[in-house]
Order: structure tokens, then sequence, then C-alpha cells
């Protein structure tokens, strides 16, 4: 029985090791149309006799998961800055601008980044002077838009977290 035990626990442990390898190779991502997310949004807001400036900046995140039937052509409609609860817009459309050609593919089992930025100076324009309570609200901003994925019909909504932007 001594030598039985031995054997028995060896393959024990090697059944478990190879339940193991197999539960780690069953990938859960559900996502088959493309999931955006919007990273890293800053804004710094500046105010002048003429108006309002604002400078901006964000990621945007698209992932695929592996199930996907295939790659997927995302294009941009618009982003915009919203308050807190998106119910009012301050900045629409937010008129970013990327050095990533767009619209970009995504494979499936992928994630791609696109930056985006927005400067009011460099663009030779201004806000209206009103713009800067709103986009210095205690509450916060979000930046909002929405997407087109190929795989899917219609356009995807997208937002970033809450966060406040730097004011004078």
């Amino acid at each position: 029985m001594n030598a039985r035990a031995p054997l028995s626990a060896a393959a024990a442990l090697a059944a478990a090791a190879l339940a193991a390898l197999a539960g780690g190779c069953i990938d859960t991502d559900a996502a088959v149309f493309v999931d955006p997310s919007i990273a890293a949004p800053e804004a710094t807001v500046s105010s002048s006799a003429l108006g309002t400036g604002l400078q901006a900046s964000f990621a945007l995140k698209l992932h695929l998961g592996p199930r996907a039937s295939g790659p997927s052509r995302v294009a941009v409609r618009g982003f915009e800055i919203s308050s807190a609860d998106q119910k009012t817009a301050i900045v629409a459309p937010l008129p970013a601008e990327t050095t990533t050609p767009l619209p970009v593919e995504v494979a499936p089992d992928s994630d791609v980044t696109v930056e985006f930025t927005f400067d009011t100076g460099a663009a030779g324009t201004t806000l209206p002077a009103e713009a800067a309570a709103a986009l210095c609200a205690a509450e916060g901003i979000r930046v909002t838009g929405t997407i087109e994925d190929s795989l899917e019909d219609g356009a995807t909504p997208v937002a970033s977290a809450v966060f406040h932007a730097r004011c004078p």
C-alpha cells in the first residue's frame, strides 16, 4: 500500500497541474465589439481679456477581445467636455487633434491607444468667458464622445471619469 500512496499522490498532483493549465487557458474576455474608454483626461484653463483659454489632453483606449469575429475599424464621431453629470455640454464640439491617422484598426485580442490634444492658443481661438466657471466647477467635468465600430451598427458612447481642470 505504501508503494501506491506516492504514485497516487503523484498522479493527483499531475491531474491538478493539468487542470490548472487548462483552467488558465479559458479566456473570459467577452469584448466581441470594441470596448472604448477615456484615460488620463487633463485640462488647464486660463482667463484673459479675450476670453477663456483651454488646453486639454486625453487617451482613447480601444480594446477588442479574442472572441471578436475579426478586426474592427474604429472612427471617431466627436468629443466634448461636459459637466460631471453629463447633462450640460461645456465645450462642444471639442476639436481635439491626434497624430494617429483615423480610423484605426483594432485586431482581435488587442488594445490600441490614441492620444488626443486640444489647445485654444494653438488654434488661435478662445472660449466664451463664462466657460471658465463651468470648466472649473467644484463637481468636475468629463470628456465624452462617440466612436463608430465597424463590427457594430450605430455609435458607441464613451466617457471619462470625473476630473478637475487646473484653474486660475
